[in-house]
């Protein structure tokens, strides 16, 4: 079809449509996962999974990252939905994310995009990088955007390992592994990047670089203290980040809706 003096592919037109549903002509977002109960039991704030919706909706988020489940309570509430298409549970084998739901799903429930965790360094990296490429091919036929939410994250002593001694004592390391995450989403055909804070605006700066234009969204991680929160996301802004993907930090506070708010002033404003 021609737009303009341009021929735009169909699938093409859908991924822009989609993603303009996402990040709006700012070009920047705050998505709030509330998956987290299909992964762990330890997530009192869903609980009440009805009002808790209620509550973050009020504060408009531009996507919520979600399981069917969950989709079927938030289409009630019109907020775009990012469908996480694999899944693991803190039970058996955390770091192994498999495939358990389709892009056909995705488009029937109207989502606005999809979503594939990989956890870079795993012993079974490779089933889930086979598992990115083949949900990648299915995403530029239907003109779905791919949210790829990617870690540096393996197994030890039969936990998951994140690096997390590596970040403190050596930052700069760490930020290469990072990076290296970064890159492989952006090879395999990332619309959509999430990824982990690398301590400073410094060496986030080279994160967002690695990404070569592809939107960088940082996670929450573990609960932090709400400063600590704020002064993270502002650094990842400053860095050239594209906004936040945060859950835990959001759904397991009471002012969930204050919280986002607050988000909201750091990433836009």
């Amino acid at each position: 079809m021609r737009i303009g003096n341009k021929i735009v592919t169909a699938s093409a037109l859908g991924k822009r449509r989609r993603m303009f549903r996402i990040f709006g002509d700012k070009g920047k977002c705050i998505v709030v996962p509330l998956d987290d109960n299909l992964i762990s039991k330890y997530n009192e704030g869903l609980k009440n999974l009805h009002d808790k919706i209620k509550d973050i909706q009020q504060a408009k988020p531009n996507g919520v990252l979600c399981y069917l489940g969950t989709a079927s309570i938030i289409d009630k509430y019109e907020v775009p939905i990012i469908l996480n298409l694999t899944a693991s549970t803190e039970y058996k084998t955390h770091t192994k994310k498999i495939l358990v739901s389709t892009i056909e799903q995705a488009i029937a429930i109207d989502a606005a995009a999809v979503a594939v965790h990989i956890n870079v360094s795993s012993s079974y990296e490779s089933i889930m990088l086979e598992n990115l490429g083949a949900v990648s091919e299915v995403c530029q036929k239907y003109g779905m955007p791919l949210l790829v939410i990617v870690y540096p994250r393996t197994e030890h002593a039969g936990k998951d390992y994140n690096y997390e001694d590596l970040k403190k004592e050596n930052e700069a390391e760490y930020t290469k592994l990072v990076c290296h995450c970064v890159r492989i989403a952006f090879e395999l055909g990332a619309d959509i990047i999430k990824t982990q804070f690398t301590g400073s605006a410094e060496s986030f700066s080279k994160v967002v670089e690695a990404a070569n234009g592809t939107p960088v969204l940082i996670a929450g991680g573990k609960m932090k203290d709400e400063n600590e929160l704020y002064a993270m996301v502002s650094d990842s802004i400053k860095a050239g980040g594209a906004g936040v993907s945060i859950g835990r930090n959001v759904f397991n506070r009471e002012d969930s809706l204050e919280v986002i708010e607050r988000l909201r002033k750091i990433v836009f404003d």
